[in-house]
């Protein structure tokens, strides 16, 4: 597998967040529309207006909101309400209260924030009294302007209400494909785009035909059926033959970067990306200019020109928040930024970027977080330690890709992986470890670690040597973070200099280094090799750089795991008090988690440095 989403997008490609599991379920059937107090809630638009003006919800409490309207006439069961909402996800009681807190708050300013009643030992119910709205004005529109205002799933019912002998132009065609993507059913736009392209040909439209046929590459691409995308390439090529340059032409050069991307050639790769960026300036287009800094950016980065790339990335995520390139765009370049900073461990950048996003998307409301962004946000809640949270966010990530981006549903699978091994839920990761190798994703360095702990060292040298030796452009971009815990582990288990040998690749790498995370994976190895090899006094610094580092990020778990480590260190030099201070925070860390295993360890750490005190 060589190829990420963080590249997934293409015109009208959303995978929207808001098409929740509960939405999902009622798909095909009338949405309610109900008016309480000076409320309106639009469950087809997905909007709560007070007096007219639309109310800010994140999705899931319009989901909760949506859900306790519907069952108004009965008390719903918490148990009820976590597994509609969160679709099965492990979370606890605080999730469904935060939820509910944040929906009271919304609903203050009108004065409804006693809607939601709470029934002690119970759940919850809606008590305000709820009218259906009158219907919509708007429910004569013919699907084509449907689509063309972004009213991608309502388009898509109407579409698919059209009687059989129902006369289609191009458009209609290019249309209806078009909800079916937005609205995050890529499957389903397959049969009309198909049409529009023998329309527009028919019509003698090769532009237009060209324009949608590459848009069928990009669905089949993304469906992992390369064979199949690349016809569709060739046909969009042959259609643009005699046209003059223009936008196609770039787009056509993208998808090539893609495909060389997709099979593993990264020169090839760099080259269409620089392609599509020539034809940008010589025809003025940001979005092609975006799509190429992305796609080099991408490149030099798997190949250690960390700097260079970012540059890249961060001058195409500037083009995106100026507001110069199209929304799909817009969103490709967020995920792929902030991608690239998760992957190389600079997890503050990487949040700084969550962040813009999260303020775009608040003025492009229909496109806020894909799935992969998605996913990215359960990674960033993971490494700040919330497990529960960042569990639930992968989880439904992980659903929405595996229809609209199945070729980085493994991605979900390798961080699921990684959160249970956080928690030590040993069989937890090894279930999702394999899930993502079974994927096509390659599961390093969280598979290693996991072979580590259960006493299979060899095997996880062997791991991680070979994705080093012969790295996907998704390993390389990983490379760092490898090299840290093949030193580590290497250390552990008597290899002091394979350790070394690691640690020196890694230093003579330093952009590989460009984040906290990862300079304090390499103190976290550099301290296991001096206490392997006897430098206690060496073992100690380190370990308390690598918790300072770890630290300053907020990432809790992270810290506690070396907190443990340094705790045992403290014990073996004879010094208990300080031990059990170390000992005690890692221990509230774990706890908090439910991280059994570690937490344990530390219990017997601790009974052992108060017996020396």
């Amino acid at each position: 597998m060589t190829m990420h989403a963080a590249a997934v997008g293409f015109p009208t490609q959303l995978d929207t967040l808001s098409v929740s599991r509960s939405r999902l379920l009622r798909y095909g059937r009338g949405a309610m529309s109900f008016s309480f107090g000076r409320y309106e809630l639009d469950e087809r638009a997905r909007t709560l207006r007070l007096g007219g003006r639309e109310q800010t919800l994140q999705p899931l409490v319009f989901d909760l909101l949506v859900y306790l309207v519907e069952h108004r006439e009965r008390v719903v069961p918490k148990d009820e309400l976590l597994g509609q909402l969160w679709n099965g996800a492990n979370v606890t009681e605080g999730s469904l209260q935060r939820a509910v807190s944040l929906l009271r708050a919304s609903l203050r300013e009108g004065g409804q924030e006693q809607a939601v009643q709470t029934f002690a030992r119970r759940g919850y119910r809606f008590c305000a009294e709820a009218d259906p709205a009158p219907p919509d004005a708007t429910s004569e529109e013919s699907p084509r302007a449907l689509a063309e205002a972004g009213k991608w799933e309502r388009a898509l019912e109407a579409f698919g209400a059209l009687p059989a002998e129902a006369s289609l132009e191009a458009e209609d065609w290019e249309a209806w494909g078009s909800a079916a993507l937005c609205g995050g059913r890529p499957e389903l736009a397959i049969g009309p785009f198909e049409r529009a392209v023998a329309a527009f040909e028919g019509a003698g439209q090769r532009e237009s035909a060209a324009r949608v046929a590459l848009l069928l590459c990009n669905v089949r691409l993304e469906g992992r059926e390369l064979a199949i995308a690349r016809g569709w390439l060739q046909r969009g090529l042959s259609y643009l033959k005699d046209e003059p340059e223009g936008k196609q032409h770039g787009l056509a050069e993208w998808l090539r970067s893609r495909l060389a991307l997709f099979e593993g050639d990264l020169n090839e790769c760099r080259e269409r990306g620089r392609a599509a960026q020539d034809i940008a300036d010589r025809i003025g287009d940001p979005d092609l200019l975006c799509l190429g800094l992305v796609y080099q950016g991408h490149i030099y980065i798997a190949q250690c020109e960390v700097r260079r790339g970012l540059v890249m990335h961060d001058e195409a995520g500037a083009m995106a928040l100026s507001g110069r390139v199209s929304t799909w765009v817009s969103g490709l370049v967020f995920c792929s930024v902030i991608w690239a900073y998760l992957h190389l461990g600079d997890h503050h950048r990487a949040g700084q970027w969550t962040d813009q996003f999260t303020r775009w998307c608040e003025s492009h409301g229909s496109y806020c977080y894909p799935g992969l962004c998605r996913l990215h946000r359960g990674e960033v809640l993971a490494l700040r330690g919330s497990l529960a949270d960042a569990e639930q966010e992968v989880r439904r990530a992980r659903q929405q890709l595996a229809v609209a981006g199945p070729f980085v549903e493994g991605d979900a699978c390798r961080v699921l992986g990684e959160i249970c091994l956080s928690r030590g839920d040993t069989d937890g990761a090894d279930r999702a470890f394999r899930e993502a190798h079974r994927l096509g994703w390659n599961p390093q360095p969280g598979l290693a670690l996991l072979l580590a702990a259960r006493g299979d060292a060899e095997g996880a040298i062997k791991q991680l040597e070979r994705a080093l030796a012969q790295p996907t452009w998704t390993d390389g971009q990983r490379r760092g973070s490898m090299l840290a815990v093949l030193a580590r582990v290497c250390a552990l288990h008597g290899r002091p200099e394979r350790a070394r040998a690691a640690l020196a690749e890694l230093d003579s790498l330093p952009e590989l280094l460009t984040g906290q995370s990862s300079v304090a994976e390499r103190a976290r190895a550099r301290a296991e090799l001096a206490w392997a090899v006897g430098d206690l006094t060496a073992a100690e610094s380190a370990f308390r750089e690598s918790l300072e580092l770890w630290l300053q990020i907020q990432a809790a778990l992270h810290a506690a795991d070396v907190r443990l480590r340094l705790g045992e260190l403290l014990l073996q030099v004879g010094d208990p008090t300080s031990a059990e201070l170390e000992l005690s925070a890692a221990a509230t860390d774990f706890e908090r988690v439910r991280a059994e295993p570690q937490l344990a360890r530390c219990v017997g750490l601790r009974a052992k440095a108060r017996g020396g005190s």
